[in-house]
Parts: C-alpha cells; structure tokens; sequence
C-alpha cells in the first residue's frame, strides 16, 4: 500500500468525518499518521494498516457518538430554557393584562361609587329645577287676582 493508498484512505476519512459535521481534515491527517506509524513499524507489511484504519474509524465513530449525545443534551437544555422563557413571558402577560382580584375589584366600587354619586347629582339637580318651577308658578299664581 503506496503513497496513492494512504491518500485514498485519508480521503475516505475526510470524507466520512465532514458527512458527520466533524473536522475532515484533522481525521485525515489521523489516517495518514495511522499508515506511516504502521508502514515505519512494519516496513513490509501493508496489512496491519487495513485493521489499524478500522481501529481509526471505530475511534472516529465512538467521538461521533459523543459529539451527538453532547448536542441532544444541548438542544434540550435549549428548549427547556425557550420554554421556560416563554412561560414567563405568557404569566408575565396575564398579570399585566388581568390585574390582581382584589385590584380589579377596587375599580369596581370605585366606578359604583361614581355612578351612584352622579345619579344623586342629576336627582338633586332635578329636584331644585322642579322646586324652582314650582316656586316660580306659585308667584305667578299670587300675581294674578282671583277671579
């Protein structure tokens, strides 16, 4: 196994790692260390490099794995904290649109009150309107000789 060899697994590597959203380049350069480290061991035989690359991908599966187990636990520790997030904003929202109970009916009787107190005024207003007219035809009434 050649120079061409050691390209060709390094390629497959680079390929293999940049599919998994991994550095390709740094795993080729581990392939390419894998083949010389063999070929200055064992200068004549090219079929440990066949056992030791696998060993290379088995060690490149394994971060992989971890890679992805680390991401998932991102994603949902991510979406707890969005959700959380959006669970405040929501309560945070109903207590400014929806004041508390005891709030709410303070407002209430403050707009009763206020009623209540403006009826009493026209009431009053009409009642010395109607003594006045009354007062008034009474005059009008004394002015007038009977009969």
């Amino acid at each position: 196994m050649g120079l061409l060899g050691g390209l060709g697994l390094a390629g497959v590597f680079y390929a293999a790692a940049e599919y998994e959203h991994m550095t390709g380049w740094k795993w080729a350069l581990a392939s390419i260390a894998v083949s010389a480290t063999i070929k200055t061991l064992f200068p004549l035989s090219f079929i440990f490099v066949l056992p030791a690359q696998f060993g290379l991908f088995c060690v490149m599966w394994w971060m992989n794995s971890k890679r992805q187990a680390a991401l998932e636990v991102e994603r949902a520790a991510s979406q707890d904290a969005d959700r959380r997030g959006r669970q405040d904003r929501v309560q945070r929202a109903r207590e400014q649109a929806s004041p508390e109970p005891s709030d709410r009916d303070a407002a209430r009787a403050a707009r009763e009150e206020a009623a209540l107190r403006e009826r009493q005024e026209r009431v009053r207003r009409v009642r010395e309107e109607r003594e006045r007219s009354e007062r008034a035809q009474a005059e009008r009434d004394k002015e007038r000789p009977a009969g």
